[in-house]
C-alpha cells in the first residue's frame, strides 16, 4: 500500500508541534503543546526532558486525531528542534537532570575567556561557527567544571530532538546540523579532536553521541512508544536536523543561492552553499551548518526582530491602538501597515538600530554591549516616522547579516510573523534590492523535517526535488529599483552609525554600571 501521509514534528523552545502534511506538501492537520522554562536563576534556563517527551506525545495524539487519518496511512516521520544546549541521559536511557537550554547564560564567563585568548578566532576556519554562551561547547565546559561526575562513560549527550527521537525509537544519537553549532569540522562533518582540544573539552567526547545524516533512518515507533503517541509500532522515523535547518528546507532552501530570512523573534537568514569552507565570512560570527548532502547552510542570527515593534507599541502605541479601533474594527497590524505605507521611503530621515535585546548583538558582529537606536530625529518628527523606522530599521539589520555572507542571493524566501504584513515585505524587498517569496503555510521547522523524511523514505531522489514538489509560493514582491536606491545612501550610513558605537557602547555600559552602584 502506498502511504499518503508525512509526519514533522517540531520539538521548540517553549512549543512542541506536529504536523501532518499530504503528497502535495499541503498541511493536514496540527497539534501543539506548551513547555513551560525554569529559570533557577536568572542566567539559567532549563527544561524537564520528561515534559517536553509528554508535550511531544501530546502534539502527536492532537495531530492525528484532527486529521481523521488512518495512521496506517503515514509513510514516516521526520524530526527537528531547538539547537544547542544539553540533553544528557544516563546507561538507563533516563535524564540525569533538567536540560540546558540555548537560551542558558551560565557559561558566559567561559565563552569570554575564549575571546579573550583566541580560542574562538583559533576553531574558527575549522568549524565555522562563533560560540556564544548556549552552545553545547561551552555547556560541557561548564559540565567538566561544575558536574564532573556527569561526564562519563555511559552518559550521552544529545540535542532536543534527539531526546524525542530517542523516546520514540530506543536509539540515541546526535547528527552533524546540530553538532555543528558546537564546533565540528566543517568539511568532514564530524568531531575534531583539534577543535575539542583548543575549546579546552577534549574530556567531553566520552559523552558525545555518534552522528548520522539527517535522511537516514534512526528507528522505528516502539510499542511504548506507540502506546502514548497513536503511531503504528514499526512507523520508519527519520533522523532530522537542527531547527534552522529544517526551517531552511521547510521554505524551499535546498540549493546554492537558495535563501531565507525569518522575520520572528529572532532574524535569521540562511544561505545555502557547495563551498563551506569560502563562505565563512565574516570571521568569528554565525554559524556554518551540514544541511543536504551537497549543501551547507552560512547562517547569522539577529537576536531580535519583531520584538523590536512589540517594544515600540508597548511604549509608544497608545495611538495607534485607539484608531485602529476607530478605522480597522480592531486590526492594529492592517492599521498600521496603511500608516507606514503613507510615510515615506527613510522616514524622512530617522535610521533604527534594533539592538533592544539584553545580551546586545551577535550578527554580522558580536557586541554584548550593543544597545538600540534612534539616529536623525529633530521636532519636525513624527509617530509615523519612528513607526517607519522600526519597519526599515528591522530590514536594515537583515541585510547588515544578508551582505556579510559572501554568496550571491537574487531571491530571499520570508517567513515568520514579520511576512505576514504586505508592507514590511515590500520594505524588505526594496531594502534588500532582491525578490521576496513568502511560501505557503506556516510550520516550516516541520514541514522541513517532513521533507528530511520524505526523501529517506524514497519518495523523492533529492532534497531539491522533494522542496520543488512540496513548498509552495503564497505571495511574491519585486524590489522597486527606486526605492532600493534610496536604501542603499540609508544602509550606508546605518552601517556606519553601528561601526561608530561600538566603542560608545563600552562607555556607556560603564557609565551604566557606575550609575547603578553608586
Amino acid at each position: 500500500m502506498e502511504r499518503n501521509f508525512i509526519l514533522g514534528i517540531d520539538a521548540g523552545t517553549s512549543v512542541i508541534k506536529a504536523a501532518l502534511f499530504d503528497r502535495q506538501g499541503n498541511e493536514v492537520s496540527r497539534g501543539a503543546r506548551n513547555v513551560p522554562v525554569h529559570n533557577p536563576t536568572p542566567q539559567q534556563a532549563e527544561e524537564n526532558m520528561y515534559d517536553v517527551w509528554e508535550a511531544a506525545s501530546l502534539a502527536i495524539q492532537e495531530a492525528l486525531t484532527g486529521s481523521g487519518v488512518d495512521p496506517s496511512d503515514i509513510l514516516s516521520v521526520g524530526l527537528t528542534g531547538q539547537g544547542d544546549g544539553s540533553w544528557m541521559i544516563g546507561p538507563d536511557g533516563e535524564p540525569v537532570g533538567p536540560a540546558i537550554l540555548w537560551t542558558d547564560g551560565r557559561a558566559g564567563d567561559i565563552v569570554e575567556g575564549w575571546l579573550e585568548d583566541g580560542s574562538v578566532t583559533k576553531q574558527f576556519p575549522i568549524t565555522g561557527n562563533g560560540p556564544y554562551a548556549g552552545t553545547a561547547s561551552a555547556i560541557l565546559k561548564w559540565r567538566l567544571e561544575n558536574q564532573p561526575e556527569l561526564m562519563v562513560e555511559g552518559n550521552v549527550h544529545l540535542w532536543c530532538k534527539d531526546w524525542v527521537g530517542y523516546k520514540l525509537t530506543g536509539v540515541a544519537n546526535g547528527d552533524p546540523s546540530d553538532a555543528s553549532l558546537m564546533g565540528i569540522n566543517m568539511t568532514t562533518r564530524n568531531y575534531d579532536d583539534e577543535v575539542l582540544e583548543i575549546l579546552g573539552i577534549s574530556d567531553a567526547k566520552v559523552v558525545l553521541p555518534e552522528l548520522q545524516n539527517s535522511h537516514e533512518l534512526l528507528g522505528e515507533i516502539t510499542e511504548e512508544a506507540s502506546g502514548v503517541t497513536g503511531l503504528p509500532v514499526g512507523l520508519p522515523v527519520y533522523k532530522g536536523s537542527v531547527d534552522i535547518s529544517a526551517s531552511s528546507l521547510g521554505v524551499g532552501v535546498a540549493r546554492p543561492g537558495d535563501c531565507m530570512a525569518v522575520v520572528g523573534t529572532a532574524g535569521i537568514v540562511t544561505v545555502a552553499t557547495t563551498d563551506p569552507s569560502g563562505s565563512t565570512n565574516p570571521p568569528d560570527v554565525g554559524w556554518m551548518i551540514p544541511h543536504t548532502p551537497e549543501t551547507s547552510i552560512r547562517s547569522m542570527g539577529l537576536n531580535f526582530c519583531t520584538p523590536n515593534l512589540d517594544w515600540f507599541l508597548r511604549e509608544l502605541g497608545g495611538s495607534f491602538r485607539r484608531e485602529a479601533d476607530a478605522q480597522t474594527q480592531g486590526n492594529l497590524y492592517e492599521y498600521l501597515d496603511q500608516v507606514v505605507e503613507s510615510t515615506p521611503v527613510g522616514s524622512n530621515g530617522v535610521i533604527y538600530h534594533g539592538y533592544l535585546a539584553p545580551g546586545g548583538e551577535r550578527a554580522p558582529f558580536v557586541k554584548p554591549d550593543a544597545r538600540g537606536m534612534f539616529n536623525g530625529i529633530n521636532n519636525a518628527h513624527t509617530r509615523n516616522d519612528l513607526l517607519r523606522a522600526v519597519y526599515e530599521g528591522v530590514a536594515l539589520g537583515i541585510r547588515d547579516c544578508l551582505d556579510a555572507i559572501p554568496t550571491e542571493v537574487n531571491v530571499v524566501r520570508m517567513a515568520g510573523g514579520g511576512a505576514n504584513s504586505p508592507v514590511w515585505a515590500q520594505i524588505f524587498a526594496d531594502v534588500l534590492g532582491r525578490t521576496i517569496e513568502v511560501p505557503a503555510g506556516s510550520e516550516f521547522g516541520a514541514k522541513g523535517a517532513a521533507i528530511v523524511a520524505a526523501v529517506g523514505a524514497g519518495r523523492f531522489e533529492s532534497f531539491g526535488e522533494a522542496a520543488d514538489a512540496l513548498v509552495h509560493v503564497r505571495r511574491t514582491y519585486k524590489p522597486n529599483k527606486a526605492n532600493t536606491a534610496k536604501y542603499d545612501k540609508f544602509f550606508a550610513v546605518y552601517k556606519r552609525l553601528r561601526e561608530s558605537a561600538l566603542d560608545i557602547w563600552d562607555d556607556l555600559a560603564d557609565a551604566v554600571d557606575f550609575a547603578n552602584a553608586n
